[in-house]
């Protein structure tokens, strides 16, 4: 597969991910007065972020194989894992946060999931159209 195709295919990640932890960082009051823990933000960013980049190397190890059906297992695969550790790390945090809990920042978390699997999505088809055009 072409270093350049990988190449495009994380760097919207990096650079949502840099964004995102910027924002954090320059308006962290600014969230915090709106009821958004912006640690609590960046510590799901960075989960996402992870998971973002797992699930990139199992798109593109699955665009690797000839086999038409390993493309569908790959994306089933990355939702699977995505939701178990999302999963995992909520109930996780709602246990450990106590009654100092911010709800908003697991809504505007979900809300960077969203976006995440946006560039995950669009970028596996747009690699899986290139490879298939190519041959």
């Amino acid at each position: 597969m072409d270093k350049t195709l990988i190449k495009e295919f994380f760097r919207p990640v990096i650079i949502f991910f840099i964004m995102i932890n910027a924002l954090c960082l320059s308006c962290g009051k600014w969230l915090d007065a709106k009821g958004i823990d912006h640690i609590v933000l960046m510590y799901a960013n960075l989960i996402l972020f992870l998971l973002a980049l797992t699930t990139c190397f199992i798109h593109i190890k699955s665009l690797r194989t000839n086999n038409p059906h390993a493309f569908v297992r790959g994306v089933t695969l990355a939702t699977f894992i995505k939701l178990l550790v999302i999963a995992a790390s909520v109930a996780i945090y709602l246990v450990a946060a106590g009654e100092s809990r911010s709800l908003y920042a697991i809504g505007a978390a979900m809300g960077i999931y969203i976006i995440y699997t946006i560039f995950e999505v669009t970028g596996a088809i747009r690699m899986n159209r290139k490879r298939n055009a190519q041959g």
